[in-house]
C-alpha cells in the first residue's frame, strides 16, 4: 500500500497544505480518504480525478468533505467525455446534520452516495475497510484498512478513547490526529488530541510507525515538532505531497 498526504491542516488551508485528505493506493485501487478544502490541486499532482476508485469520508465537518463539491464538476465532465464510465462511489456517515442534505442538493448523478457506520465493511479488490466511532461531537469514524498483509490505521478526528486504541491496535502505520499544542489542551473537550496525546496514543496502540496529521492551521511546524516526545516508535509529522510505503 502507498499513502500520499494530500492535505493535513485544520480547520482551514494554509500555505503549506490544505485540509485533511489522503490518497491510498494498492494494486489498481485509488481510494481518497477525506477531501477537505484545498485537496484537489494537490490530488491532481498525483493522479487524474477520473482514476479515483472511491472516496471515504470520516465525518461531515467542512474541513473533511468540502472539496467534494468542486470535484463533482470534474467527475461530471469525465463521464461526459468518456474518461470515466460510472459514478464515483462516496462513502460517508448519514448523520442527522444538515451537511448531507447540502451535499445532495449540490451534486448529481456523478456521485453514488452510500452510508457508513460501525457495522460497515468495505472491500475494494483486496483492500478491506472497517470502522469504529471516534470520540468527537460530530458522528465520526476511525478506519482500519488492511490488504491481508499490512494494516493502515486512521484515527480521524477524536479525543482520547481507549476503545479506539483497541480497534486500531497493531497497525503498520497509524495516521493520528494531533490538533493541539499543550498550551491549548483545554480544547481537547472538542474531540481532538494534543501532539503529546497523539504520541501516547500511538505507543499504546502498538503501531510500528506513527504519522501525525490534522495539524492546527494556526501553529508553525517547528512549534509542533517541539512537542513530539522521544518514544520507542518512529514518529513523524506528515508532510503534504510525501508518499509513505506501508
Amino acid at each position: 500500500m502507498k499513502l500520499t498526504i494530500i492535505g493535513n491542516r485544520s480547520p482551514f488551508p494554509v500555505k503549506d497544505g490544505g485540509c485533511p485528505s489522503y490518497l491510498l493506493e494498492f494494486d489498481d485501487q485509488k481510494i481518497l480518504i477525506d477531501i477537505g478544502p484545498g485537496s484537489l490541486q494537490e490530488l491532481n499532482k498525483h493522479i487524474n480525478y477520473y482514476e479515483l476508485t472511491a472516496i471515504v469520508i470520516s465525518h461531515l465537518h467542512g474541513d473533511h468533505f468540502e472539496d467534494l463539491l468542486p470535484l463533482h464538476y470534474a467527475i461530471m465532465l469525465d463521464i461526459m467525455a468518456g474518461r470515466r464510465k460510472e459514478a464515483l462511489a462516496v462513502y460517508l456517515p448519514y448523520d442527522e446534520g444538515k451537511e448531507l442534505d447540502y451535499i445532495r442538493a449540490k451534486v448529481g448523478k456523478e456521485y453514488y452516495l452510500q452510508s457508513i457506520n460501525e457495522e460497515t465493511k468495505l472491500n475494494f479488490a483486496n483492500l478491506d475497510f472497517s470502522f469504529k466511532k471516534s470520540n468527537h461531537p460530530k458522528e465520526c469514524y476511525a478506519m482500519r484498512i488492511s490488504n491481508g498483509n499490512k494494516t493502515l490505521a486512521y484515527t480521524a478526528d477524536t479525543g482520547w478513547d481507549d476503545n479506539l486504541i483497541s480497534f486500531l491496535n497493531g497497525s503498520n502505520l497509524l495516521l493520528a490526529e494531533a490538533s493541539l499544542l499543550e498550551k491549548d489542551k483545554e480544547k481537547t473537550n472538542m474531540g481532538h488530541l494534543t501532539v503529546k496525546e497523539a504520541v501516547n496514543f500511538g505507543v499504546k496502540a502498538k503501531t510500528e510507525q506513527l504519522l501525525l496529521t490534522h495539524l492546527g492551521a494556526y501553529y508553525l511546524r517547528e512549534d509542533i515538532k517541539v512537542e513530539i516526545e522521544e518514544v520507542d516508535i518512529p514518529v513523524e509529522l506528515s508532510k503534504v505531497g510525501l508518499t509513505y510505503e506501508i
